[in-house]
C-alpha cells in the first residue's frame, strides 16, 4: 500500500481571490503530492509568477506560494491506494512530465465549471480535472464536492508556512520566477486559445 495526497489550496494571487469570491468557496486550487510535507506538486497552473495567462501542466514548488508575506490556507487528504493503483496514478503523472507542452489549459472548462458544465477538451485540462483523471476518476465532481468526499482523510490543514520546510520557501532555480513580457502572454495565450477550439471535444 502507499500514499499520495491531494492538495487544496488558496494562493495569494488577485486571481484566485476572485476565483473564491465568484465561487464562493475557500479554495481555488487543487494538486496531487507524492510526500505529505509538499516537496514537490503536480497540476494545471500558470507556468509564470508574472503572467497567469500562460498556464497548463506544472511541477509546483512550495516556493512559489511565499511571494509575500500572506499566508496559503492549505488542507492536505491522504489518499492510501494499493501498489498497482498507486503504480498507475504515477504512470498517468510521468506522461505530462514527459511532453508538458502536449497538454493544454482548459480555459473553456475553467468557465464551465463554476455552472457545474465541464466542457472537455482533448489534452486540456484544469486542476481539478487534471486531479481525477490522474486518479482515474471518471466522473464529474468539482473542487468542493472532492473536499467532501475526502472529509475523512484530512492529515493537515492550516498554513502552508507550517507544512513545509524553511529550504522549501527558498526561491531557487524554478522556471516559474522567469520574467515573461506582455507580447509573450498574449503570443502563447491566443495560440493556446486556437489550439483548443481546434481540438476535439471528448
Amino acid at each position: 500500500m502507499k500514499d499520495i495526497y491531494i492538495v487544496f489550496l488558496a494562493s495569494n494571487y488577485k486571481t484566485s481571490a476572485f476565483i473564491r469570491k465568484f465561487t464562493r468557496y475557500k479554495f481555488s486550487h487543487v494538486a496531487l503530492s507524492e510526500t505529505p510535507n509538499l516537496e514537490k506538486m503536480y497540476s494545471f497552473a500558470r507556468k509564470y509568477k508574472s503572467t497567469p495567462l500562460v498556464s497548463g501542466f506544472v511541477i509546483e514548488l512550495p516556493s512559489r506560494y511565499f511571494i509575500s508575506e500572506k499566508k496559503v490556507p492549505t488542507k492536505i487528504c491522504r489518499v492510501t491506494l494499493s501498489d498497482d493503483e498507486y503504480n498507475e496514478v504515477m504512470a498517468r503523472i510521468e506522461v505530462f512530465k514527459k511532453k508538458p507542452e502536449q497538454y493544454k489549459y482548459n480555459y473553456f472548462s475553467a468557465l464551465a465549471y463554476w455552472f457545474k458544465k465541464p466542457f472537455h477538451k482533448k489534452d486540456a485540462f484544469i486542476c481539478i480535472e487534471f486531479v481525477l483523471y490522474a486518479l482515474g476518476i471518471d466522473e464529474f465532481v468539482t473542487m468542493k464536492e472532492l473536499e467532501k468526499r475526502l472529509s475523512d482523510s484530512v492529515v493537515f490543514e492550516g498554513t502552508m508556512d507550517e507544512i513545509v520546510n524553511d529550504k522549501a520557501k527558498i526561491i531557487g532555480n524554478d522556471a516559474y520566477f522567469e520574467k515573461k513580457t506582455v507580447w509573450f502572454a498574449l503570443k502563447n495565450f491566443t495560440l493556446d486559445i486556437v489550439k483548443l477550439l481546434r481540438s476535439p471535444n471528448t
